[in-house]
Formats: C-alpha cells, sequence, structure tokens
C-alpha cells in the first residue's frame, strides 16, 4: 500500500493532541482587552510573551479573535514554506493534514512570479472548522500587504510569516484576516497564529462596487449580527488540533517529499 499510496503511512498516524495546556486556554473565552489589535501585529515578531498567546474572544468592534500558540520541535521556517506550496497541489495532501476535518483542496497560482510561491495564490480548500464542512477562500499575501512592517522577514528569530484574506465563495464575501508567525526556537519554531474573524468584511465584487459595498458593511453594528463569537471558539478548537497534527509529521513528510 505504501508504494501505491505513498501517504497512506501518514494517514494512519495517530492525531496528535494539542498541549494540554492550549486545551486549557480554550475552555473558555479570555477577555477582550487581552487580545490583540489588528493593527498592531508587529509585537507577534517579538519573542517576548504577549497578555494572551492562547485564546478567544469576541472584541470591542464586534471582531472574533482567536490565538493559538504551537511549538513545533524538529520543524524549520524551510519546512513550512514548502508546506503551504506543496500540499495545495494534490487534495490528498491536504487531507492527510488533518483528516477529521480536511477533505481536499484546489488553488489559483499566482498571476506573477513572487519571493514565496504562495505569495498571490488563492485557495480554496474543502474543510469544517467546527462550523459546517464548507470550500473556504484564501487570498495568500506578502506580509507587509498584510500589515505587518516591511522589513519583517528580517527581523531576529522570524522564521517565516504565512498569512492571507479568508472568505466564504458561497456567500460571496471575503470576511477574516490569517497570519501565522513561526518564530525560530532552540528545538525548531513556534508558531504565533492569529485570526480576526470578521474584520475585514467585502463582497468578492470588483472595483468601486465591491469597496462601496465593503465600507456599508464593514461595521461594529453589521459584525454583531453575525456568529463571529461562536467561529472564533471553534477555529481556535481546530487550528490548535490541525497544526498539532501538522507539526509532529512535518518534519518526516519534509524529508521524504521535498525535492533535494
Amino acid at each position: 500500500m505504501a508504494d501505491s499510496d505513498p501517504l497512506q503511512e501518514f494517514f494512519e498516524r495517530p492525531l496528535a493532541p494539542p498541549q494540554e495546556s492550549v486545551l486549557r486556554a480554550l475552555e473558555r473565552p479570555i477577555a477582550a482587552h487581552r487580545a490583540l489589535p489588528i493593527a498592531d501585529k508587529d509585537r507577534l515578531l517579538d519573542p517576548t510573551p504577549l497578555d494572551s498567546e492562547t485564546g478567544w474572544c469576541v472584541m470591542a468592534d464586534g471582531v472574533g479573535y482567536v490565538a493559538v500558540r504551537t511549538p513545533m520541535p524538529g520543524t524549520s521556517a524551510a519546512m513550512w514554506d514548502w508546506w503551504f506550496d506543496w500540499q495545495r497541489r494534490d487534495p490528498r495532501r491536504y487531507q492527510v493534514w488533518y483528516p477529521p476535518a480536511h477533505f481536499g483542496i484546489s488553488y489559483t497560482p499566482s498571476p506573477v512570479p513572487r519571493t514565496k510561491p504562495y505569495w498571490g495564490a488563492i485557495h480554496y480548500p474543502d474543510e469544517d472548522i467546527g462550523m459546517g464542512r464548507e470550500v473556504l477562500r484564501i487570498d495568500f499575501m506578502d506580509p507587509s500587504e498584510l500589515g505587518f512592517c516591511t522589513d519583517a522577514l528580517e527581523r531576529p528569530g522570524v522564521g517565516t510569516i504565512v498569512g492571507g484574506l479568508t472568505g466564504s465563495p458561497k456567500r460571496h464575501l471575503r470576511h477574516s484576516v490569517m497570519t501565522h508567525v513561526f518564530l525560530e526556537d532552540p528545538d525548531g519554531v513556534v508558531l504565533r497564529s492569529r485570526f480576526w474573524v470578521g474584520a475585514v468584511l467585502r463582497p468578492y465584487l470588483r472595483g468601486a462596487a465591491g469597496d462601496a459595498a465593503g465600507r456599508l458593511i464593514n461595521r461594529p453594528v453589521v459584525r454583531r449580527r453575525l456568529p463571529f463569537g461562536r467561529a472564533a471558539e471553534r477555529l481556535a478548537h481546530h487550528c490548535a488540533a490541525e497544526y498539532a497534527r501538522l507539526a509532529e509529521m512535518l518534519p518526516d513528510m519534509y524529508h521524504r517529499f521535498a525535492s533535494p
């Protein structure tokens, strides 16, 4: 079976659970004032512990907030950059990441070459983050396009940054900001994941029409009518589980499948 399906051995691996401290931190919401404002995302580049490294809540402006810290011993920034390019090229690769809730993926490559191959690409993962199965949309971006400082990837201790804007093709709506900051650590890397759910509401319409509609709906009064708190709670648990699973597998997958 291994020869006919090189991923089978990874599908058969038991799921590596998140750390107990992470699960405990996600049992109830944190106070909203402990959430990291989206404008302060450069603080993720500094390894100094933040007020809340893991947790979820609804912020004062109605944005659902997710923070998850995942230690990833034995992995490197190069492995993670490889992974975000490699996994999108075959639905089975995305499924093996987290089989209970990942079902497949497709993607549109960047129209122009970028420093990292996933910058400018659009991924369409088919998964269930706890709100029901749905094909999502993730527009991957250069960190500076997401609001990080222009030298973010040159900061001491920063391995790589993966992030973008997420949304729902079914609902024709962009809604959230996703960032994963991989910090170098003596044992490998430590991942700081952050999501601001509902922070960038805008229909998937081109040009002025989309901009105008975005200004109309991207407001606290609209966010508070949407289930972003429930989404944040479910997403926090999903993020903790999928990255704990992948952190355990990635070194073996990289050494087996990455080109020399």
